[in-house]
């Protein structure tokens, strides 16, 4: 089938590359450990200001969006690939030292009497 087959002028066909072929049909990441949704993920240091050679366009896009301190979600919604294939693509990036996760602050989490109050919100209605 052509890859215009099927699409009006100006609409997106989709991504030349299928996703488990990204991953290498991996389905889990290599470093065994499943990011969260909302870890915070961003570059070492000195690997976001280089134009790193010899990786894919998925890995340089993650990479640029990381340039920052970003979640998990985030590189999700920006990049438009499956959960499964960034998480596989984060961990590689994480054995290759290019990438590191932010340790969370348990400051961070809301206190279980606000989570209990939201509940008791919700319930209300």
């Amino acid at each position: 089938m052509d890859r215009g087959e099927g699409t009006r002028p100006g609409q997106d066909p989709g991504p030349v590359v299928r996703p488990y072929a990204l991953t290498g049909g991996r389905t889990e990441p290599a470093t065994g450990e499943i990011l969260d949704l909302v870890a915070i993920v961003v570059a070492a240091p000195g690997v976001a200001g280089k134009g790193p050679t010899g990786l894919s366009p998925e890995f340089r896009k993650i990479l640029r969006l990381c340039r920052q301190p970003v979640t998990v979600a985030d590189v999700v919604a920006d990049t438009a690939l499956p959960l499964g294939v960034v998480r596989v693509l984060l961990a590689d990036l994480l054995v290759q030292g290019r990438l590191k996760v932010v340790p969370s602050q348990a400051d961070d989490r809301p206190r279980a009497g606000l989570l209990e109050e939201v509940l008791q919100g919700l319930r209300a209605l």
